[in-house]
């Protein structure tokens, strides 16, 4: 009998532990957007506040910050930053002492992560699939430097980064020169959005030619990886997997008139994105 009353308890334990586990991912957006000019981030992410008392926002990112994360509001909004442009008008972060800001997120960052930057020296970010820049790198882009033409502020120009995780990311770190790097609102957990041009050639074509069918795909601030379907309405021509950004089949097959052409780019880590086309066979 004691056994039998365990069972339930145990049963509901498990689905506790499961529950925390998914609450414990960092799934969301770190625009900065609420904390102060110079502000230093400290707990504002993980339940908590920043140095001057800002937060705890709405959602808890379950995730942490070294503690010379910073964050500085554009002069054009009244802060003492010395950019503009940075996507969406949010504070930024950066950090004005060390050579690098670490990010840890206690229940790891799933799917992909995406941001921007911008530096007047070159910098880093690696993503560790453990905490505290341990374990396995899942990735090490270099961030070049990236401003030219600026001339009010110094910074002016914000490249996208786009990181698709098939090993979920325990830690990341920014790393470049103190007052020279500026990271833009961080995705994460969210898949990194695209695009799709579909076109077709020779178009027109006539009946029996071969016509050569080709969607150039983009990626914020990543080279796509996936596969693209070509469809002619609910007919499936083929499947071809993407190569620096392009798919292409060719078929011989398609019947006299206006016909639809489709594409359909799917790949893990990457939103889904379709293209279509009209080719005109006499």
């Amino acid at each position: 009998m004691r056994y039998r009353k365990t069972v339930p308890i145990v049963a509901a334990f498990l689905v506790l532990l499961v529950t925390s586990s998914l609450l414990a991912q960092t799934k969301g957006n770190a625009t900065f957007g609420g904390l102060k000019n110079l502000e230093f981030v400290d707990n504002y992410y993980n339940g908590g506040t920043g140095s001057m008392g800002s937060g705890p926002p709405a959602r808890n990112l379950n995730l942490t910050f070294t503690s010379n994360a910073q964050t500085i509001i554009s002069a054009a909004k009244k802060g003492s930053g010395n950019f503009i442009g940075n996507p969406g008008g949010y504070p930024v972060m950066f950090f004005s002492t060390g050579t690098s800001v670490m990010l840890n997120s206690s229940g790891g960052v799933a799917t992909a992560l995406w941001f921007s930057y911008s530096a007047l020296q070159p910098g880093a970010v690696t993503v560790y699939d453990g905490p505290n820049g341990t374990g396995n790198i899942l990735a090490n882009i270099t961030l070049p430097a990236n401003n030219v033409g600026c001339t009010t502020y110094k910074l002016c120009i914000w490249s996208p980064i786009g990181i698709p995780l098939a090993t979920p990311a325990g830690s990341l770190r920014f790393s470049g020169v103190a007052n020279y790097l500026a990271i833009a609102t961080i995705h994460f957990g969210a898949k990194i959005p695209t695009s799709i041009v579909l076109t077709s050639s020779p178009n027109p074509s006539t009946v029996g030619q071969a016509v050569t069918i080709t969607a150039a795909v983009a990626a914020t601030g990543a080279a796509p990886a996936g596969t693209v379907r070509f469809k002619r309405g609910n007919v499936v021509l083929g499947e071809v997997p993407v190569v620096g950004g392009v798919a292409s089949i060719t078929v011989s097959t398609l019947p006299p008139g206006s016909t639809k052409l489709s594409a359909i780019f799917r790949g893990a880590g990457f939103v889904t994105s379709t293209g279509t086309t009209i080719q005109t066979v006499n």
